[in-house]
């Protein structure tokens, strides 16, 4: 089984993370487990043009390195070898590619991410992976 995970390093998704690591120890088989970490591309915004496109990934990847910190400490201290996988884009459809190229078998989330502002304007990524996921998604309160 290969579980990803969604993080975006906020305290909900910490606790999808340490739900994940006890699924896996009440599994038979250890499963693997994908740490995914998707930011909107700051390459749609008008602000961005003019400014280098390895510019704007090499930053976004040092946030994403910051929200992946404790979500890394938790598995290092469980014992679990784990693969992340960063990402740009519009985060759902994002996140259903790398579970389709990764052949992730189940998400693991938390019911509430980064930002709680824009879930009341567009509606939560967590609400629309649901909705489009080919794969059970596993919502962590």
């Amino acid at each position: 089984m290969h579980i990803g995970i969604a993080v975006d390093g906020s305290a909900n998704s910490l606790r999808a993370v340490r739900h994940a690591i006890a699924l896996a120890a009440d599994l038979k088989t250890a499963p693997q487990l994908t740490l995914i970490n998707v930011h909107l591309s700051a390459l749609v915004s008008p602000v961005a043009k003019g400014i280098d496109r390895h510019q704007i990934e090499q930053y976004m990847d040092q946030i994403a390195e910051e929200e992946l910190k404790e979500a890394r400490q938790a598995m290092s201290e469980a014992g679990i070898a784990v693969k992340v996988i960063k990402g740009h884009g519009e985060v759902a459809p994002t996140i259903i590619d790398i579970i389709k190229k990764e052949n992730i078998d189940m998400m693991v989330m938390g019911g509430k991410g980064r930002s709680s502002l824009s879930d009341l304007i567009l509606g939560s990524i967590t609400t629309k992976l649901i909705s489009i996921s080919p794969v059970p998604v596993l919502v962590v309160k």
